[in-house]
C-alpha cells in the first residue's frame, strides 16, 4: 500500500536544467541546427 509519494516539480528539490538542456540540444542536433548554453537560458 502506498501512503505517500513525493514529486518534484521543476527543480524544486533536484535541478534538473541541465538535463533539459541536454535533452534540447540533442533534438535540435537531430534536426540540423546547433544550441548552446546561453541560447538555452533566453
Amino acid at each position: 500500500m502506498i501512503k505517500a509519494f513525493l514529486f518534484d516539480l521543476d527543480g524544486v528539490i533536484v535541478d534538473t536544467a541541465v538535463f533539459h538542456y541536454k535533452a534540447w540540444k540533442r533534438l535540435s542536433n537531430q534536426l540540423g541546427f546547433d544550441i548552446d548554453e546561453e541560447f538555452n537560458e533566453t
